[in-house]
């Protein structure tokens, strides 16, 4: 062999054995690189795997809201309509004492409405004492023949009590029938007008007629004449039972009517009856409902008219007690001069003398008529000779509202009486029409409109104004067309009015006239109501009750809402997924932006029904009273979040939130191991409470044990993937004997369900 061939051949051996250990280098490297690689990721997240101890405390799941503070209680100032402001002294906002003046007002209008409230209570004495003797029916008859198969009520029972109790007096069949429904064995042989027998409790049978049938349902009619409502029934076919069932009434008709004492039942059971017959006999029955509304009507009038004595006392508005102002619904009118010329002026005799019959202790207010004035300087009523109504009259109709019942008349005025009619005509109000009032005015004796009279009804459109011929006791007719109703009613979302805003029931009338006391709807006003010209009512609901009441009274309207006592009360808005959870009762945690240092217990005291959509998301306002606020320096109107507690578990285990996982419907923990993984166990565990923090265990762990978990969710993704990229080429995964998933598993924990 030459020299040129050994070396060719040791440099082949060479390239083989380097080749080699490469070979075997990257052998190794694929081998050890992903046991290396999983170590030290198994490190790493041993390193920030965290660890709690399970132990016992106290836990509580809240619901937060924010809102302002206010007065806890609000004073409801009155004005009867029609009276005319002359100068308004307070404003929103503004601090009063008891007795300081908070508007004037004109002396004659004053006047004119007592004479107009007077002249309505004559008249309604009058109705009172033709409707006093009438009374409900004092017998309860059937409009129907039949027979008796229910009796509810016995000598000496309240028809209301009874008819609250069982649904009814007494039920009528009218038909002749029974009939029992029931499910039937066997539909074989069987038909519409196939008849059976059915077998009652007392041993009796009687014969029945397929009505109704399926193979669910069969329904069998038979004879009313004997057959006990509610008593149970055996029907069969040819000796085999098909089933057993209740016996009703096939077509009932309850008894609702009368209100009083039974004094007599004039039937029986199972009687036959006629049309007409007499059922009931009753004792003390109640007054006509005509006569309770006359009723309730004067007590309006007495409360406006004792509200405008007190007023004609001063020529003025007073505070009854010291607060702050929180509305003011009135403004000044400017001239009255109107209201002089119109109607003449009363002497103030009249009204001195209407006040001493009403401190005399009488139950009902005294009418007095108006003494004309002599040589004391003021202006005489006219007599005998026909005064001229002219100008703008402005007559008071409550604009349409969603479900609201329509104005049905137009109170009188000085020198006019009017009658309304509706288009479309209905009981109420629907939602998304459009409305028009026909309004015919009549002048009294002894006035007429001139040709050159108007009208005006705020919120509303006049069309075809006509005035008859110029003679006493002639007609101004028009026509009031308002906006559409809303399509959805939310008394909740509808705007107060802004202090010293005026409306149709804040100016005066040209002739002096006040709404009827029967309207409803008015949206004029805040509102309140009382037997003075002051009522009470909770801050919190005081918007709202406002409104309802002075849309029943539009004879008094709030001209001034005055905030007493401390800024204790809180209204927050909270969203609709959490306002289930809100009851009356539950405690809160109350912070005041302008005291951050301070907390203020309060109590939840009114969960409103009524919600406010915005963007998508409703909200509905809860009312937050605060029991120690007193002399913090809280004002009404201050920013406030209420933290209210919904439900709180003492003395119960807990753990971080971080440290449950989920799986599925799975909750499980990782126990801490000895390892230098530091993991253990997975544990599936049931949890309680979770306040975002922390959450109550209730099954599956024991007080002193550790878990282990990681703050954030788990490693991340890429490094999973590594992991299982190196276990690919070979590597081995790790077993359940090294503590299976790492802590977090990909999953964070999150509130509890």
């Amino acid at each position: 062999m030459s020299t040129k061939e050994k070396k060719k051949r040791m440099t082949k051996k060479k390239w083989i054995t380097v080749a080699a250990v490469v070979a075997a280098g990257i052998l190794l490297a694929v081998f050890l690189l992903p046991q290396f690689l999983f170590r030290a990721n198994m490190q790493s997240a041993a390193a920030a795997t965290r660890t709690a101890t399970v132990e016992k405390g106290t836990i509580e799941t809240t619901v937060v809201g924010s809102g302002n503070l206010a007065a806890g209680d609000t004073l409801n100032v009155k004005l009867p309509s029609g009276v005319t402001v002359e100068s308004v002294l307070a404003e929103a906002g503004d601090t009063v004492a008891e007795g300081d003046t908070l508007a004037t007002l004109n002396a004659a209008s004053l006047q004119n409405a007592i004479v107009s409230v007077q002249d309505e209570l004559t008249s309604l004495d009058s109705e009172i004492d033709d409707a006093k003797d009438d009374t409900e029916s004092d017998t309860i008859t059937s409009s129907v023949g039949g027979r008796v198969k229910q009796l509810f009520a016995s000598e000496g029972d309240n028809t209301n009590s009874i008819i609250d109790e069982n649904g009814s007096l007494a039920v009528i069949s009218i038909d002749g029938k029974m009939k029992v429904t029931f499910t039937p064995s066997s539909t074989d042989g069987l038909g519409l007008g196939t008849e059976v027998s059915v077998a009652l409790p007392d041993g009796s049978t009687e014969t029945g007629t397929v009505s109704a049938l399926s193979a669910e349902s069969c329904t069998v009619t038979l004879t009313d004449n004997g057959p006990a409502c509610g008593s149970s029934a055996a029907i069969s076919s040819g000796g085999t039972e098909l089933g057993t069932g209740t016996l009703e009434i096939n077509t009932p008709i309850a008894i609702l009517g009368g209100t009083g004492t039974i004094e007599s039942v004039d039937v029986s059971l199972n009687e036959s009856i006629n049309s007409g017959d007499a059922l009931f006999t009753l004792t003390e029955a109640a007054v006509s409902r005509e006569y309770e509304a006359l009723l309730t009507e004067r007590a309006e009038y007495e409360e406006a008219l004792r509200t405008l004595l007190k007023y004609a006392e001063s020529n003025s508005i007073t505070a009854e007690s010291a607060g702050t102002i929180g509305e003011v619904s009135v403004s000044a009118s400017g001239d009255s001069s109107s209201q002089t010329d119109s109607s003449g002026t009363q002497s103030a005799a009249s009204a001195a003398r209407a006040v001493s019959a009403l401190s005399g202790g009488e139950d009902s207010i005294q009418l007095l008529s108006a003494v004309p004035a002599g040589t004391d300087g003021m202006i005489p009523t006219d007599t005998g000779t026909v005064t001229e109504l002219t100008g703008v009259t402005e007559v008071f109709i409550n604009n349409p509202v969603t479900g609201n019942t329509p104005q049905s008349t137009i109170m009188p005025g000085n020198g006019y009486t009017g009658t309304i009619s509706w288009e479309p005509a209905g009981t109420k109000f629907e939602a998304g029409m459009a409305y028009a009032a026909n309004v015919t005015l009549t002048a009294a004796s002894g006035y007429h409109f001139a040709s050159d009279a108007a009208v005006n009804v705020t919120g509303a459109v006049i069309e075809n104004l006509t005035v008859s011929t110029e003679s006493e006791g002639n007609t101004l007719s028009f026509r009031a067309v308002f906006a559409a109703t809303d399509t959805a009613q939310n008394t909740q979302q509808q705007e107060q009015p802004s202090a010293g805003s005026e409306s149709a029931a804040q100016r005066s009338t040209a002739n002096g006239s006040m709404p009827s006391s029967s309207s409803s709807g008015s949206a004029s006003y805040s509102a309140g109501s009382g037997s003075s010209a002051v009522s009470t009512a909770s801050s919190a609901d005081s918007s709202a009750d406002s409104s309802a009441s002075d849309s029943e009274d539009s004879l008094l309207q709030t001209a001034f809402t005055i905030q007493i006592g401390d800024a204790n009360s809180l209204t927050v808005s909270v969203d609709e997924l959490d306002i289930l959870t809100i009851a009356q009762g539950q405690e809160a945690t109350v912070v005041l932006d302008a005291l951050p240092d301070n907390s203020f217990h309060g109590t939840v005291t009114k969960v409103s029904t009524s919600g406010t959509a915005q963007s998508g998301v409703t909200t509905y306002p809860v009312t937050i009273m605060l029991d120690d606020i007193s002399g913090s320096g809280a004002l009404a109107g201050m920013n406030a979040t209420a933290t209210i507690s919904i439900a709180t578990s003492e003395d119960v285990l807990l753990i971080p939130l971080d440290a449950l996982q989920e799986m599925g419907s799975e909750q499980f923990v990782y126990i801490a191991g000895d390892g230098e993984e530091g993991l253990g166990e997975r544990r599936v565990v049931e949890t309680g409470l979770s306040d975002g923090t922390n959450v109550e265990i209730t099954s599956g762990l024991s007080e002193g044990e550790q878990v282990a978990y990681t703050e954030s969710s788990s490693s991340s993704e890429s490094e999973q993937m590594m992991m299982q990229g190196m276990g690919g080429m070979g590597g081995t995964p790790p077993d359940d004997s090294m503590g299976g998933t790492l802590p977090g598993g990909g999953m964070g924990g999150g509130p509890m369900g």
